[in-house]
């Protein structure tokens, strides 16, 4: 008897990489979170920031070809644009914070466009929309169940007490398909698809 093997499965997620001009300033913004000791806090490795546009999850490695699929054609559909590094902050809020992120500024509508297009495509090959609406961040460090209120409230002031340059440009021309392997020592990332976001701009008018 047969013993059949069952489907692979992949934890996946859509995102932007962020260029080394974008991640140079996050690093650094890490680096002082680093050096000031703040118990239970866990920090993202620079070269795994990201924005992410959609969480897919567990999906069955069967379903990558159709996933690729629609996500190509709709990088043929949309235009390069630039946003900016923003303000800090934090989720629910800075005086005790779960997350705290770099947002983003400039033209945000885009970027919203751009993951609103990412979930129309993949709810159409039956993956689900996601509940929460899309807050455009970047994450660059997450409080663990170890940190107290008071731990929380100093992250954040500590945060905020960086030296921060507001305003950086940050161009987007592709997103990524992206496979998340947890470890103990935090996810390990691997990039399976780039998609180029290839629409040229409308001509000016003269």
């Amino acid at each position: 008897m047969t013993t059949l093997s069952r489907p692979e499965t992949l934890r996946l997620f859509i995102a932007v990489d962020l260029p080394p001009e974008g991640l140079s300033p996050l690093s650094y913004l890490i680096q002082g979170l680093r050096e000031s000791y703040v118990h239970g806090i866990r920090l993202v490795a620079a070269q795994n920031i990201h924005l992410t546009l959609k969480f897919l999850g567990d999906t069955n490695r069967e379903r990558l070809p159709s996933l690729i699929a629609v996500i190509d054609e709709l990088g043929t559909q949309v235009t390069p644009f630039t946003v900016r590094l923003g303000a800090v902050g934090g989720f629910p809020n800075l005086k005790h914070p779960r997350v705290l992120w770099v947002g983003l500024a400039g033209m945000i509508q885009s970027v919203t466009e751009l993951a609103h297009l990412v979930e129309d495509v993949c709810h159409s090959i039956g993956f689900q929309r996601q509940i929460q609406p899309f807050s455009p961040h970047l994450t660059v460090a997450r409080m663990g169940a170890a940190a107290s209120p008071e731990d929380r409230k100093k992250a954040g002031k500590i945060l905020l007490s960086l030296p921060w340059e507001r305003g950086i440009p940050v161009p987007i021309e592709s997103f990524t398909l992206i496979k998340s392997t947890l470890t103990p020592r935090g996810p390990i990332y691997k990039t399976l698809h780039t998609v180029p976001l290839s629409l040229p701009p409308n001509p000016s008018l003269p």
